[in-house]
This record gives C-alpha cells, structure tokens and sequence, in this order.
C-alpha cells in the first residue's frame, strides 16, 4: 500500500487546495492519502477561521484518506518545528512520498537550500543588525518566499528517512488579497471579514468564522494584569518583547493597530502572533522546553481507505481517536487550545461536546 503525505492547514480551505489534492494524486498516485493538519491555530499564529472538524471535512470531501492533527506545541512555532514535526509524525506512519507546493516549483534549488550548513553566528549577527529572521535567512541562503521556506523545513526534515520529496508549483501569490477562482488564503479571509461573498474561490460554508482580532480582547485584559516578570516567562516571549507589547495594548484599541506598532525587523508579524497565543494559553517556557516530541497520532477524520490503514497501524503506533486517550501532559495544552477557540463561539458547550467524541467518518456514497 503506498502512502503520501500532505502537510496542510487549510484556513480555509479553497480551490488551491483542491487543485493540490488532484496534482498529489496525479504525480504520486497513493494507494492512501495522509494529511497531517494543524488545528484551531496555525503555523502564522492565526486563529482557524472555520475549527479542525470543519476543516476535516472538507479534506475528507476533496480526497484525502486520514487527517491527523499536528499538536499546538508543534503547530505554533518557526517553519523548522512545524516542519520536523509534521515530517515526523507522517514518517510514522510509514509514508512513502512528501508532495508540497512552493512558489519556485523547483526541487533542486530548494534541495540545495535544505543542504546549506546556515552559520547560526552570522544568523544571529545580522538579527541583531535589525533583520527579521527571514530576511537574515534569506540574506544567507538567497531569496525564499513563505512557501518555499516550508519546503525547506520538510526537506531539512526529510534527511535520514526514506520519505521521497515531490514539489507543486503555488499557482498564486501567497500574500496577494485580489478575490478570484485560485485565490489566496489570506485574500479569502480578508473577503470574509469585509462580509464579501468567496464562494468563488472556496465551497465552504462559513457560518461563524472566527478571526484574530476576536482574541484581542483577552489578549489586551493578560497583557494589563500581568506584571513584567510574569510575561518574560511565557514561552517564546524573549528579548524584553513583554514590555514593548504591554506598552502597544495600552495604546491600541484594535487588534490590528497593536499588532502593527509590534512589529520590527527583528520581530515579524507570524512571530508576534505566535508569542500572543502562547500568552493566551499561559505556556510557560518551563512547560514547553521540558516537553519530548509527541508520540501519538490523534486522528482528526478518515474514509474506508485511511480506516484500513489505521487496522493495519493498530499495535505499532499510540493512535488516539477519543481525545480523553491523549497523552499527558499534551493533553492539557489541546485542552487549553480548544477552550480557548471554543470560548470565541456562540454556543461554546456544542464545540466541547464536539471535541470529547470520536474522528469525523467519510462514508464514499460510491
């Protein structure tokens, strides 16, 4: 049985997606599909517009055999802990091929990157010269866009398996906000917030689609009452970051505003988002940097082919399809994830009860 993985967060989920599901199917032709997907919060440090189950769905939908969630630890960190997390789990699972998308679309160039030994001094050096971390990487390594930094990351990942990488061309810009047939992700959720109709670009049905100035709320209230030397605690909070953002939310009413006055050379908006949820989540770095990588696959949804495979899986790997089986002390975080995206909703108390059953099921009416 050949396997392929995917590594997705679809938020949400679109018609590029749907094109990157055909063109897996097409080059690597898998006996089953795997997705290993974040779930209510992504690599960027964004809130999920639609939740994991929605999201599930719409995989099943178009395609894919089993979903499996990458932990919010692994989720909400640089490209290279998502990344070496997402490549890890899948290669558990035993998969034969890693196909991605990138805006290069050339293996070779980015295979050369993965290969590059990054001088981590002169990496830090020009940090401190006032460069964001994408740009001192770039700098090093030449000019990488969003998508191809990721293809990095599973390439770097992919060293010592025998995992054979396979690359998809993006056929939009990432960051481009111009609605269309094959739009981007950002473009779909900057439509939504406007109240513009998308059905154009994606076939999901938003019936209370969440964003990240929702939180900002509760961000501003932790950011009041926490003094410094609790902030400095937090995981990923460094570098005195706490007093410039304790600072900002006193003087910006709108998540945007605040964001926008955090962000430096050094620290770009995915990091800044990414510092913000794990405030949320009160994550300390004793808690995270004292955690072992995960062990466990927690199954999101699957069809007949991703059920057989997990048969067939039963006895070698901790699967986890009721999340009340998930391994402590991950537990606890996914708890504290999905209370905090479920307390956004509203009717927080359906979500819940939807988080305590099992996987989402894909019957092929076929």
């Amino acid at each position: 049985m050949k396997r392929t993985g995917i590594i997705v967060e679809y938020n949400p989920f679109h018609n590029g997606h749907k094109y990157h599901i055909e063109k897996t199917k097409e080059i690597s032709h898998p006996d089953v599909l795997i997705a290993c997907m974040s779930g209510n919060f992504n690599q960027r440090g964004d809130i999920s517009i639609i939740d994991k189950y929605e999201k599930t769905k719409a995989a099943l939908n178009h395609g894919v055999d089993l979903v499996i969630e990458l932990p919010f630890l692994c989720t909400c960190q640089n490209a290279y802990v998502f990344g070496r997390s997402a490549v890890r789990l899948l290669n558990r699972l035993g998969i034969d091929e890693l196909v991605f998308g990138s805006e290069t679309g050339n293996l070779e160039e980015l295979q050369k990157y993965a290969d590059l030994e990054i001088d981590i001094t002169r990496l830090k050096e020009l940090m401190h010269d006032g460069n964001s971390y994408p740009k001192s990487y770039g700098l090093l390594a030449g000019s990488l866009y969003p998508n191809d930094l990721l293809a990095v990351a599973y390439l770097k990942a992919l060293k010592g398996t025998s995992i054979r990488p396979l690359c998809i061309q993006r056929s939009n810009d990432y960051h481009s906000e111009k609605l269309q047939v094959i739009a981007s992700a950002t473009a779909i959720r900057k439509a939504l917030l406007n109240g513009k109709d998308v059905s154009m670009a994606t076939d999901i049905e938003f019936k209370e689609p969440l964003f990240n100035k929702d939180l900002y709320p509760y961000i501003r209230k932790l950011l009041f009452t926490m003094d410094k030397e609790e902030l400095s605690q937090i995981f990923l909070m460094s570098e005195g970051i706490e007093n410039l953002l304790k600072q900002n939310a006193l003087h910006h009413d709108d998540y945007e505003g605040f964001v926008n006055a955090s962000i430096s050379r050094r620290y770009t908006r995915s990091r800044i988002q990414r510092i913000l949820l794990q405030l949320c989540l009160h994550i300390t770095k004793k808690e995270a940097e004292g955690l072992e990588d995960p062990d466990y696959i927690r199954v999101l949804g699957f069809n007949d082919k991703g059920r057989k495979l997990l048969k067939d899986l039963k006895g070698d790997l901790e699967i986890v399809t009721l999340f009340k089986n998930t391994p402590e002390p991950y537990k606890q975080i996914e708890l504290k994830s999905d209370l905090l995206y479920a307390s956004l909703l509203k009717d927080p108390s359906a979500y819940i009860k939807r988080q305590l059953q099992g996987p989402v099921i894909f019957e092929d009416e076929s």
